[in-house]
């Protein structure tokens, strides 16, 4: 498969991405790869990239009301779940017999 010339609009998008992506040090690997001819060579090894995309936990602080509400909305839930199921099987008990 030949590689197509990509136009400068293509390599300033790639720039940004990289720049957004990348540690410094993987960042400059992957600038240098990509010529003046236009063609892109990004030769970033996959663990490097991966290392760099980690997920941050960042921790969110509730109040108590926020923190009830979600339990209630939670409890409500499995309620809903819990009945639902036993309804469904005496059904079945019903239609089986």
């Amino acid at each position: 498969m030949a590689e197509t010339k990509l136009n400068r609009a293509q390599l300033q998008a790639m720039e940004v991405r990289a720049a957004e992506t990348l540690t410094p040090d993987a960042q400059a690997t992957a600038l240098a790869g990509i010529d003046e001819g236009g063609a892109a060579a990004l030769s970033v090894p996959r663990r490097t990239v991966m290392a760099t995309r980690r997920a941050i936990a960042r921790p969110i602080v509730l109040t108590k009301e926020q923190e009830y509400r979600f339990i209630r909305t939670d409890l409500r839930r499995l309620v809903i779940t819990a009945g639902s199921l036993l309804v469904l099987m005496l059904l079945l008990l019903l239609i089986v017999e």
